[in-house]
Formats: structure tokens, C-alpha cells, sequence
């Protein structure tokens, strides 16, 4: 049994920090290569990095003794990179997908339901409050993930979720109502 291995053993069985630190400060560069590797963002990298280990100390009960600690915390960052990769992907979809179907609805571009539509998201947007509006400005104009976002407008990630969603809603009934001509 190599060191890793009883390292990791002794913080799986008795819950030893001291025991995970050394795992992570031998393991700690070679997630955050493969990180980089499959980011090309150092900052990302970091922070998916940081994540999986703290996945790691919280799933540390699944380590089976006698395997190589490396490859599962590799395993652990790869799933931590792919739940970050779907989460930016849901994040993008969910008001760019408002306003396609909105304001594109498959119709030409001189369609005259397509410009009502579009002025009517326009006016519904400029009734949203400025922490909204930053909201969508960092998310859809920055292209920033909501968890990114969250964290710079010091929120938790959850929330920031719900008020995307929340202010998806708000925009498409907005526009609904204005397109119908009631208040």
C-alpha cells in the first residue's frame, strides 16, 4: 500500500483531515492539469479543482482502500467538469431560448409579429429592475455561468437559478400581455 493509499484510507475509515491534506497537497497539481487541460481557463481550472476535492473529502466514504487515490479524484474533478459544462449550458439556453422562440418563432425577418414581438420584449425588459438587468447582462451578454454570476453579485448559486428563471417567466408574459394589448 503506497502512501496516497494509506493516507486516504485513514481519511475515508477515520475521518483524519490531516490524512486528506496530504492526498490533496500530492494530488492538488495534477487536477488542476487536467483541469486546465480540458478548460484552457486557469481561474476555471482552479476552481473545478477546489471543487472536486471538496467532493472528494465528502465522498470519501466510496474510496475503496487499496485503489489509486489519483485516479479517483480524476474520476471526481472529470464528473465536477461535466455538471460545470451542463449547468453553463442550461444557464445559456434558458433566456436565449426565451427570445428565440419569442421574437424568431421560425418566421421572416419582415414579419410584422416578429417586430412587435421584439418591441415588446424591449419594453418589458426596460421595466425590470437594474439587479435583474445586470443579472441578464452578466449571464446572456457576458456569458458568465449563474454560479459565476452569483458570485459576482454576491448571491448563492441557487437563488441566482431561481431568479433567471423568475425573470424568464416574468419577460415572456410580459411580452404576452403587451402583444395582446393588455396591461
Amino acid at each position: 500500500m503506497d502512501d496516497l493509499d494509506g493516507w486516504m484510507t485513514r481519511a475515508r475509515e477515520h475521518g483524519d483531515q490531516e490524512a486528506f491534506a496530504q492526498v490533496v497537497e500530492n494530488c492538488h497539481h495534477l487536477i488542476r492539469a487536467t483541469m486546465l487541460r480540458e478548460t484552457a481557463d486557469p481561474e476555471l481550472a482552479d476552481e473545478l479543482a477546489q471543487e472536486a476535492l471538496s467532493r472528494a473529502w465528502v465522498k470519501r466514504e466510496q474510496y475503496r482502500p487499496g485503489s489509486s487515490p489519483r485516479a479517483w479524484l480524476i474520476t471526481i474533478a472529470r464528473s465536477q467538469l461535466m455538471e460545470y459544462h451542463r449547468r453553463q449550458d442550461r444557464d445559456r439556453r434558458h433566456l436565449r431560448e426565451l427570445v428565440r422562440q419569442e421574437l424568431l418563432r421560425h418566421q421572416p425577418p419582415d414579419d410584422p409579429q416578429q417586430v412587435e414581438r421584439l418591441v415588446a420584449l424591449k419594453a418589458c425588459m426596460a421595466e425590470i429592475g437594474d439587479e435583474h438587468r445586470r443579472l441578464f447582462e452578466l449571464v446572456h451578454g457576458d456569458g458568465m455561468s449563474s454560479d459565476a454570476a452569483a458570485e459576482a453579485m454576491g448571491i448563492r448559486p441557487d437563488a441566482c437559478r431561481q431568479r433567471l428563471s423568475r425573470l424568464q417567466r416574468r419577460l415572456k408574459e410580459c411580452a404576452e400581455r403587451r402583444i395582446e394589448g393588455t396591461p
